[in-house]
């Protein structure tokens, strides 16, 4: 395998005057980070000159970009370089968002880069307990960290990206410092940012993902999973500022153009991918209702696909209910200590099972000032509930009206994949 880029050969190819409707897959095996990112995007061919102009449109002094080529391990990647004070920290999400809605942006960068913001705002507010008004950032505050954001989304306009998705996100595990003392790896905001996106771990006693880094791929992704089909234009590896002898700290990009086209669908029936899976099952007769609840939620909590619970009839005529879960062969071990230690239980069934899957990817909406993720399949679309949940909370407004209002938006917008208030779970 060749451990330099895979570069189409002329600048008519990345140039973003040349066409748009291309595509970008990221694939951050090994994690991925704000300045990985904008790295990985510039050597994919996005114009550094151009990036850094568009970023003088913030009016923010005192910063400068550069664009250097790297190794990291064995592979040669791209390193985005921003250089800005050390100790500029603490802006608020209002002061952020008001200099970028002020801006002088493409209308796609400044609204992609304040849905970021917006995205890392609504998840410092909940872990904090405060209001959207109140998060002041610090790391993510910093001008590096904006220049990496509002540069990323340029860097994406200048390539004629129109569509984004992802591979699963390589975690670490440990803890690292940070402005609130040390924390866990993931940190808090990284793991809520990442909610509903595949993760998978990854032997690092260390941070693969940033806040920054997780909030830019929820954004841009409007798909997890494996590289689409299309005509591979470029492959580029941005570079974290690390170099660990244990992996090559790189995001991977990938620049294509997608062979149905922009939005289209291929024709003929939708094909369904096969996961291996198991399902656990055990009979009870002498729980509370309210427990079968309670290790329902803490077996989704702990990895299962689904899990669910019904009437049945036992021996001796006795009423009962029948627990069911289903999981990855992998989560086995763990989800069936959990079914034994919470309902006591003296024994369950295991059964090897066939999941046909299909495609699914995320989008966001913004709905009366509050970003809500749809899950999106071939045949429907559905709002998560828990975003519903909290909008309602903070405006008052029905959960049923807030997703007539999601789906009156996609459809505004053109999006396509069905009603977004109807559908039942896709898992």
């Amino acid at each position: 395998m060749n451990g330099g880029h895979a570069r189409s050969g002329s600048a008519e190819t990345t140039g973003a005057a040349s066409s748009r409707g291309r595509h970008v897959w990221f694939d951050p095996t090994f994690g991925a980070a704000g300045d990985m990112i904008l790295g990985a995007l510039l050597g994919l061919g996005a114009p550094v000159d151009e990036v850094r102009a568009g970023l003088a449109g913030l009016g923010i002094d005192g910063w400068s970009l550069d664009h250097a080529r790297v190794e990291r391990g064995s592979l040669a990647a791209d390193r985005a370089e921003v250089d800005a004070p050390a100790g500029d920290h603490h802006r608020s999400w209002s002061t952020i968002d008001a200099l970028l809605a002020g801006a002088d942006l493409p209308r796609i960068v400044s609204d992609g880069a304040r849905t970021t913001f917006r995205r890392l705002g609504e998840v410092e507010a909940a872990i904090h307990r405060v209001g959207l008004d109140e998060v002041h950032f610090h790391e993510v505050g910093a001008i590096d960290a904006i220049v990496d954001i509002v540069g990323s989304w340029l860097a994406l306009d200048r390539l004629g990206v129109t569509g984004a998705s992802s591979g699963p996100v390589g975690i670490g595990s440990g803890s690292a410092a940070a402005a609130h003392g040390r924390l866990p790896i993931p940190a808090p905001a990284t793991a809520d940012l990442l909610v509903g996106a595949p993760i998978h771990p990854i032997d690092v006693a260390a941070e693969t993902v940033t806040p920054t880094g997780a909030a830019l791929l929820t954004t841009m992704a409007t798909r997890w999973g494996p590289i689409p089909a299309g005509r591979l234009l470029a492959t580029a590896r941005g570079a974290g500022g690390r170099d660990p002898d244990g992996h090559p700290n790189v995001v991977t990009a990938h620049l294509l153009e997608p062979s149905d086209g922009p939005g289209g669908d291929q024709a003929g029936p939708t094909p369904a991918a096969h996961q291996p899976a198991v399902q656990l099952t055990t009979n009870l007769d002498d729980l509370a209702p309210e427990v079968i609840g309670h290790v329902i939620g803490r077996a989704i909590d702990a990895g299962a696909d689904d899990a669910w619970a019904g009437p049945i009839v036992m021996k001796k005529n006795r009423p009962g209910v029948a627990l069911h879960v289903l999981c990855h062969p992998d989560r086995l071990p763990e989800l069936q200590e959990l079914v034994f230690t919470e309902t006591g239980t003296l024994g369950l069934r295991v059964q090897a099972a066939d999941k046909r899957v299909l495609d699914r990817r995320f989008e966001t909406v913004v709905v009366r000032g509050h970003t809500i993720r749809v899950k999106v399949g071939p045949h429907g679309a559905k709002p998560e509930h828990d975003d519903l949940v909290a909008a309602s909370a903070q405006t008052g407004i029905p959960v049923r009206r807030l997703a007539a209002e999601v789906a009156a938006a996609r459809a505004e917008t053109g999006h396509i994949g069905g009603d977004a208030t109807t559908g039942g779970e896709m898992n």
